[in-house]
């Protein structure tokens, strides 16, 4: 009986190849880390060749599969996003992907006649657009490697490089279309002329991938990828990262919220009503046809940890080799030694800036001379869970909606102590993603679907998920997070906006 999905969720320091079940059952799990995770050949560019990701899930997938292959229906993707693959027509990358986190800036070479630069400019969006152009990565290829775009048959997200690897076919899911390219967020399609964003993110129509609904059949696995992996599958088209992640923990309407507590951190909610959160900022395509899934990004999210690891916790990298644990876990002591609220210490956590404070850096501020190790560790996460409130908030001003409770998943989640302070600064129930896979999870639904074992991807979801809480807000604690949150926190950036411009005009953008 082919009852099991095969899912690949392809991170941005890591590789999961899951085996599972209808019910969500994590029958058998591979991971593996890039190493480098991506080269920079210049200060701020993150590129990779996309073959070593596809090396590591065939090494994973067969470990994986050992035992299982005759049960295997379905293979399902999810990936990081706005992340390119320039592919020529047999499938084959023509350079490195450009990751997400490359900081690289294409030349404001865009063509618009005198009347759309005046709206633009009276509608205040012409600085948006000057930005959005630059940091659109397809736009650097075409004006820096005209010899690459010239053969490049077809441009596709990571997603779209893996289902052309496995199929053949070049083909994508919407709900993976996410990043700077000509994709119409509000009709799940291409950008038609009419759009701006087709100037922006200009493709010829030619080098756009086909795209399908989650859950719709792809086609089965090419013979060779077949017999390598010794299975007969079909192909289904599933999701981003982050939207598989919101659907594997069930947050299916807007009164929950989903927070990835991940190198991103991200809050999103699953909504019929298209708004955008931040001007600008389309909702991304749900998991469930026409849903959306607004969101409010946190850059160098929970990667804050993996950088305090290596610039502060030497004792602990040191201990975790000595006991084979973690460092993440033995930095769970430091949370526990300092008090909430961190005597103050409260952390801006912008280290990477966003897409509507594009000046800003981190800050830590309130240090006296009894602030210890652990008060900066305690406040860099509950500066984190400060972002993340900020956002949700926005959410809500701008859908009028309410959030009841929130729901997590990401590396950070895994840890007690971590979702015990999310709770208090939120000051709601938080629930958690007991398999710690939720972006599997929602994968699998998707190819389960697919495959006909559930009628719709919202019923899979539904049978699939499986959380663990509530993690209640400590009274005491909330109200002391209410006072730092809205005294202190929310007057952080409006008073240190000045300064980090002039920071920026100094070091004209170097590290921003």
């Amino acid at each position: 009986m082919k009852d099991l999905a095969l899912v690949v969720d392809v991170g941005t320091q890591r590789m999961k190849v899951s085996l599972i079940s209808p019910k969500g059952e994590i029958l058998k799990k591979e991971a593996g880390e890039y190493d480098p995770p991506y080269v920079s050949l210049q200060p701020g560019w993150a590129e990779k060749d996309p073959d070593d990701y596809w090396k590591m899930f065939l090494s994973l997938a067969k470990r994986v599969l050992e035992g299982f292959e005759k049960r295997v229906g379905a293979v399902a993707v999810t990936t990081q996003r706005d992340s390119l693959v320039f592919l020529d027509e047999n499938a084959n990358a023509l350079r490195p992907v450009i990751l997400w986190l490359d900081h690289r800036l294409a030349s404001f070479d865009l063509k618009l006649n005198p009347f759309e630069r005046l709206i633009y400019t009276l509608a205040g969006k012409w600085r948006t657009i000057m930005n959005v152009y630059r940091q659109a990565k397809l736009n650097w290829v075409r004006q820096n490697q005209p010899q690459i775009w010239k053969k490049t048959h077809k441009i596709v997200q990571l997603s779209g490089y893996f289902i052309a690897k496995m199929t053949g076919r070049f083909v994508d899911s919407v709900a993976s279309q996410i990043g700077h390219i000509p994709f119409d967020y509000k009709r799940r399609r291409w950008c038609t002329k009419r759009d701006i964003k087709y100037k922006l993110f200009y493709i010829p129509e030619e080098k756009l991938p086909e795209l399908v609904e989650p859950g719709t059949v792809i086609g089965k696995l090419k013979r060779e990828v077949a017999d390598e992996l010794g299975i007969d599958a079909f192909m289904v088209a599933a999701g981003s990262d982050k939207g598989c992640e919101t659907l594997g923990l069930c947050v299916l309407a807007d009164d929950e919220a989903s927070l990835s507590l991940s190198t991103t951190a991200t809050v999103q909610t699953t909504t019929r009503k298209y708004f955008e959160t931040l001007p600008h900022l389309p909702p991304y395509p749900g998991m469930v046809e026409g849903t959306y899934n607004p969101e409010v990004e946190i850059f160098r999210g929970f990667w804050l940890v993996r950088w305090f690891r290596d610039e502060f916790a030497h004792l602990e990298k040191e201990l975790s080799r000595k006991r084979s644990i973690e460092a993440e876990k033995l930095l769970d002591e430091l949370l526990h030694k300092a008090e909430p609220g961190s005597l103050g210490l409260i952390t801006q956590p912008f280290w990477t800036p966003g897409l509507d404070n594009p000046e800003a850096r981190g800050a830590i501020v309130g240090f006296s001379s009894f602030h210890r190790r652990e008060h900066v560790y305690r406040s860099i996460i509950e500066g984190l869970f400060y972002a993340l409130r900020d956002g949700m908030e926005r959410m809500e001003r701008r859908g009028k909606i309410s959030f009841r409770a929130v729901k997590v998943a990401g590396g950070g989640s895994g840890s007690d102590e971590v979702v015990k302070i999310a709770a208090s600064v939120l000051n709601l129930p938080v629930y958690r993603d007991r398999r710690g896979e939720a972006a599997s999870i929602g994968a699998a639904a998707a190819a389960f679907k697919g495959i006909g074992i559930y009628k719709d991807i919202a019923s899979a979801a539904k049978e699939m998920c499986d959380l663990e809480g509530p993690f209640e807000p400590d009274p005491k604690d909330a109200n002391l997070y209410e006072e730092l949150y809205k005294r202190v926190y929310k007057k952080l950036y409006s008073r240190l906006q000045k300064l980090y411009k002039n920071l920026q005009k100094i070091y004209k953008g170097a590290g921003s």
